[in-house]
């Protein structure tokens, strides 16, 4: 019996890497997506084929500029036959204060958060499809989606319109049997050089379960979502932030 195949944008590094780790692990064959940095998703890909035998393929697409998702998936059909699982991970932190925001950095978070969100999915249930395969995605957005930081404006509003989108395909595709759903953590523990300069200590505070999200729990919860447990779940958003999004007063009137 052939493996079941998943496709994680933004898998070169940080929580897609997490996640293709916990698929590969789970027996499937992984495609890889990163937007820059090529080597290091071969390096991992080889990891994962190394240590899990499963297949496991980098492809680079630059989501950065209009047409990354089509020329993502051109490189995934001439590699793969089958597509059981999409996760769509890729995104950038970016943003700043209203009055002084650019439509560079506008159009940056837009192109890679929610343009080439958009039809990558568009893309992903048209092979699916095509194939005839009742697969499932997963789209990551974050708790930005229901706060209200200050300089968030940006990126918190697309972070919304992805839950709203899990919604809107969830209904489409019912009818070829395909699921959607998002999750949306909040501060994840990647590693990563970004969490840096005592960020994590000073976050803790206004947690109310006092822990950043693991990107192995991530992970858990996709194969969940994709799994027959979840066999009638679909448009729904997972909320993982440790309790963040629920608070409505400083975290002093919960006793934290």
């Amino acid at each position: 019996m052939a493996k079941k195949t998943a496709l994680i944008t933004g898998a070169g590094s940080g929580l897609g890497s997490g996640i293709a780790r916990v698929l590969a692990r789970d027996g499937y064959d992984v495609a890889i997506h990163t937007g820059t940095n090529e080597e290091r998703a071969k390096a991992l890909a080889e990891s994962l084929a190394a240590e899990y035998g499963v297949r496991a393929e980098a492809l680079l697409a630059d989501f950065s500029q209009g047409g990354g998702a089509q020329r993502l998936f051109a490189q995934f059909r001439e590699r793969f036959d089958r597509l059981d699982l999409f996760v769509n991970n890729a995104g950038v932190t970016k943003g700043g204060p209203i009055l002084h925001m650019t439509e560079e950095t506008f159009d940056l978070v837009h192109n890679i958060n929610w343009k080439n969100a958009y039809f990558s999915v568009q893309q992903a249930a048209a092979f699916m499809v095509e194939t005839g395969r009742s697969g499932n995605m997963v789209l990551i957005s974050s708790n930005n989606h229901a706060m209200n930081w200050y300089g968030a404006s940006v990126y918190a509003t697309v972070k919304e319109a992805l839950v709203k989108f899990t919604r809107h395909a969830a209904m489409e595709f019912a009818q070829y049997g395909i699921r959607v759903n998002c999750i949306a953590p909040g501060w994840i523990d990647t590693g990563e050089a970004r969490m840096g300069g005592g960020q994590k200590e000073k976050s803790i505070p206004g947690i109310p379960l006092k822990r950043w999200v693991q990107p192995e729990e991530i992970g858990q919860w996709v194969l969940f979502l994709s799994s027959p447990a979840a066999a009638s779940l679909t448009g729904d958003t997972i909320e993982l932030d440790g309790g963040v999004r629920i608070m409505t007063g400083p975290p002093s009137d919960y006793g934290l």
